[in-house]
């Protein structure tokens, strides 16, 4: 094959209900949105949790404007889920309902935090009157598509 590879992804999305089950939260874990003191720490969990695919992330000095500047970037749309001093998950979403990143630290997978996140989201959207909400995943990422059809979503294309 030539130039690089191409990963085939799946875009999936949730109509939302007339009521989404509330997230539960680990005990000790705190959600809140995003502050820029968390930028630092928002981009280091990032790298990490995509240090082997599933995503990408710009350099800091690149990321950071990027995000910040994007019409779509809305501080209260950004879930942090933070344990002290620790980051144990984030998503970042647009205003337009749709999940740009979600990510969980490796130390706090199989609690539960990436499900209570997106219903989290899913509710905030259906609070500002959004009818669905989209995500792309990566077409052989099966822990994550098992993830989001766990939480109702399902493939209505592929990219």
């Amino acid at each position: 094959m030539s130039g690089p590879e191409r990963m085939a992804g799946l875009l999936m999305r949730v109509d939302l209900p007339r009521e989404t089950p509330a997230p539960v939260w680990p005990e000790g874990t705190v959600v809140r949105g995003f502050r820029p003191t968390d930028a630092e720490h928002l981009h280091a969990l990032l790298e990490h949790a995509y240090r082997n695919g599933g995503g990408s992330v710009a350099p800091f000095d690149v990321w950071l404007p990027r995000l910040l500047g994007d019409g779509e970037f809305d501080p209260a749309t950004c879930f942090l889920v933070t344990s002290g001093d620790e980051l144990a998950a984030a998503s970042i979403c647009w205003t337009s309902g749709f999940v740009k990143d979600l990510v969980v630290h490796d130390s706090w997978r199989r609690r539960g935090l990436g499900e209570s996140v997106l219903r989290l989201a899913f509710r905030t959207f259906q609070e500002r009157g959004a009818q669905r909400v989209d995500l792309k995943v990566e077409a052989q990422n099966a822990g994550a598509i098992r993830l989001y059809e766990r939480v109702g979503m399902t493939v209505v294309g592929e990219f």
